[in-house]
């Protein structure tokens, strides 16, 4: 598609030498007498440069300069060109310092208009092309940020974390958060109203996860898997691990009291968290038309199994051994028991954690 060029010039005979050269060299082109017609044009014929004359009956160049610089419809600003027999340092200066391009002066080589004029219709291809990437970049970091916090995606961006497969082991602390009953929630009020649901109450707790410097690595229909420290761990992801659980019980606390559907008000919704905390492999999985980012390792299986037994002891949130012993002092933890967990040899020591 041939790129579109205004020409806005008095002048009939120059006006028309312009349109007819350009239009030889393959532009689009369009002419306008006077400044009102210029910028009526701008938003009809929507060009990719303009060459405009700076003296102009009824509105002056400079300023019909000024109303198209101040147009913010235009993702990527468009070249414009001032012409003018007055080539005088302070014409330039003030046509340069008020948004113009370039600066023509007349009379006008052909020659070296159509080599400008090729320039810059080249420089804002490339800045267009930028804009879309741009725009395609900032797409891919909203869907990332579902998922990771936003310091982990501007990392993810910025390649410190690898986009290929594998990945590394690290210490990090894993939880599972898990909505009770969520079946008979769902028989109750109907698929559409669970699914509205269940949207609003996971959007909310990731949230609270985003802020306490963790990532959501799935979400499992009714439950969520969140990682501390993972893919980049901070020195303190079980104190963090713990405050996102912690701020996810008072937010449940007022959802119950104020957010649930009319159907559930009477009943409330019951949850359960499990964090534990040690080696995990964390890393991209599956080939390389799919990718997966995952998390495994025992850390994962004993959270999901002590998240199971949060229904046994009628609490909302037990967490390991090793979880506990990252905490600061002043954390009130108690112990709950030891527990032969399924799918381990031995006892794990399992705590639970105060409400302040």
């Amino acid at each position: 598609m041939a790129q579109k060029i205004l020409i806005v010039e008095d002048d009939p005979d120059q006006a028309a030498l312009l349109d007819r050269f350009l239009s030889q060299w393959g532009y689009q082109t369009q002419v306008a007498p006077d400044g009102p017609d210029a910028l009526e044009m701008m938003g009809t014929y929507d060009p990719d440069l303009v060459l405009l004359d700076l003296y102009l009956p009824q509105l002056p160049g400079l300023e019909v300069l000024k109303v198209i610089r101040s147009d913010n419809q235009r993702p990527v600003s468009i070249p414009v060109f001032i012409m003018s027999a007055d080539d005088s340092d302070e014409i330039r200066i003030v046509g340069m310092s008020t948004g113009a391009s370039d600066f023509i002066k007349k009379p006008i080589q052909l020659a070296d208009l159509s080599m400008r004029i090729q320039q810059s219709l080249e420089l804002l291809s490339y800045r267009r092309k930028i804009h879309e990437l741009n725009q395609r970049l900032e797409g891919d970091k909203q869907r990332l940020l579902r998922y990771f916090s936003r310091d982990i995606v501007e990392k993810i961006l910025s390649d410190e974390i690898p986009s290929e497969l594998g990945g590394k082991t690290l210490e990090a602390s894993v939880m599972f958060y898990d909505v009770r009953g969520s079946t008979t929630i769902a028989e109750q009020i109907g698929p559409q109203k669970y699914a509205e649901f269940i949207s609003d109450l996971f959007a909310r707790i990731m949230d609270l996860i985003f802020e306490h410097q963790g990532s959501v690595n799935e979400l499992l229909g009714d439950g969520i898997l969140a990682t501390f420290g993972c893919p980049d761990p901070t020195g303190r992801d079980a104190s963090n691990a713990v405050e996102a659980a912690r701020a996810i019980r008072k937010l449940m606390r007022k959802y119950n009291e104020s957010y649930l559907p009319a159907e559930l008000q009477e009943q409330g919704v019951r949850y359960g968290m499990g964090i534990a905390t040690g080696k995990i492999f964390a890393g991209n999985i599956g080939s390389y038309q799919r990718l997966k980012y995952a998390v495994m390792g025992d850390p994962v299986n004993t959270a999901a199994r002590i998240q199971d037994l949060t229904k046994e002891k009628s609490v909302d949130l037990l967490i390991d051994e090793n979880t506990a012993n990252g905490l600061d002092p002043t954390v009130g933890v108690t112990l709950s028991g030891d527990y032969v967990l399924r799918g381990k040899k031995g006892a794990v020591k399992v705590f639970e954690v105060s409400e302040t």
